[in-house]
């Protein structure tokens, strides 16, 4: 059976390998050199000689999570500017990463994002292998504490997605997602529910499906914003017609708006809206926690079918490249939208310290200690929670 199913895998992987070499390596050459041949026709151009450089950033990773302990490895930024005005182009970037932790997790990650045509079309990818032991409680938003059990996941992970702008002078952009991912459930604790089998996924399998996304993006700056809009939909179809173990639908929503109030001061907010209908793996389920979403909760502490949030920062300068947050968060959880109540509410609060480490794109280091009730969290790592 093992064997069959790594030869599926296989026999889907490579063609979405060869549509990945072609989007990424064929067609930005040849759609920049369009973009040069227009701009050298009809009337003379002036452009502005300054050197577009390539900026990279490579830097030892160090960070601490209530999920992973201490965690460190490496990791480097690539960013550059495509076009020939590249000043008023967004900056694509290609992060890599490579992580083990405290709790014998490991994890490796590529995930490129390029701009295009003056920012018209953005390719995206993201790249994942991981063997990363957790921890699940059971599915719900009110589970208790005794039924914390012990599980570890093995993950290949890959996708890759193209967006189109939609409108000139709009940052709204169209796009399609394609996803691929095998999870395997290497070890179990013995009587628990996963190890009876009693919640989907309790076994891994594999995920095949295309998406559409919806995104619009008026930040002044994707490192660290102090005005503009972030929206992104999306919806993913995994189903046994492209390969895939399970057959459901998920769909999200974030938004997020973010106000300069005085000079370096910033209020952010978002919101989350996230829903799944079908046989959905346990290990796929909107939850809360981590070092982005409700931080203070264990990563996955809670999670159901459906996921509302809330959360909001006011961002401060220190002195020099040291500036500082504070932080509040709502949400809660349920398996249909009718049965979202009061009672289990989920929230947390923080502060926390923030360090430029590429002070051209302001880029941060971040350290944030959350609090909520009966948990607290201390994360230490590398950008904006959101």
């Amino acid at each position: 059976m093992l064997e069959l199913e790594n030869n599926r895998l296989r026999y889907l992987a490579a063609p979405l390998t060869i549509l990945l070499l072609l989007v990424f390596l064929t067609w930005p050459s040849r759609l920049l050199a369009d973009d040069k041949a227009k701009s050298q026709s009809g009337q003379v151009t002036i452009i502005n000689e300054e050197k577009n450089k390539v900026g990279l950033t490579i830097l030892p990773i160090l960070y601490y999570s209530p999920e992973t302990r201490i965690a460190f490895g490496a990791g480097g930024l690539l960013t550059y500017r495509f076009g020939l005005f590249f000043k008023q182009s967004r900056p694509s970037t290609l992060y890599l990463g490579a992580v083990y932790t405290q709790m014998k997790q490991f994890s490796f990650q590529a995930k490129p994002e390029i701009y295009i045509k003056n920012n018209s079309i953005l390719f995206t990818g993201n790249f994942l292998a991981e063997r990363f032991p957790t921890k699940f409680w059971g599915v719900g938003a009110s589970t208790d504490e005794s039924m914390l059990e012990s599980y570890t996941p093995q993950t290949y992970f890959m996708e890759i997605g193209i967006q189109k702008k939609l409108f000139h002078n709009t940052p709204l952009y169209l796009g399609f997602k394609y996803h691929l991912e095998n999870t395997r459930i290497l070890e179990k604790e013995p009587g628990k529910l996963l190890d009876q089998g009693l919640v989907s996924g309790s076994n891994g399998g594999l995920l095949s499906g295309p998406g559409i996304i919806v995104n619009y993006d008026s930040r002044d700056n994707i490192f660290y914003p102090s005005n503009g809009y972030y929206l992104q939909a999306y919806g993913f179809w995994n189903n046994r017609i492209f390969g895939s173990d399970f057959n459901y639908i998920s769909f999200k929503i974030d938004l997020r708006s973010y106000i300069s109030v005085s000079d370096g001061q910033v209020l952010a907010f978002q919101a989350v809206l996230d829903t799944s209908v079908g046989e959905v793996p346990f290990y796929k389920l909107p939850r809360v926690g981590g070092d982005t979403l409700l931080r203070g909760y264990y990563s996955g502490r809670f999670r159901d079918r459906n996921l509302l949030a809330f959360q909001s920062e006011y961002r401060f300068p220190i002195w020099n490249k040291l500036s500082g947050v504070v932080f509040g968060a709502i949400g809660n959880l349920a398996n249909s939208f009718r049965d979202f109540t009061w009672d289990n509410l989920k929230y947390a609060a923080g502060f926390g310290l923030r360090f430029k480490i590429i002070p051209k794109e302001k880029a941060n280091l971040r350290v944030d200690f959350a609090f909520g009730p009966g948990t607290t969290g201390i994360y230490f790592k590398a950008g904006e929670s959101f």
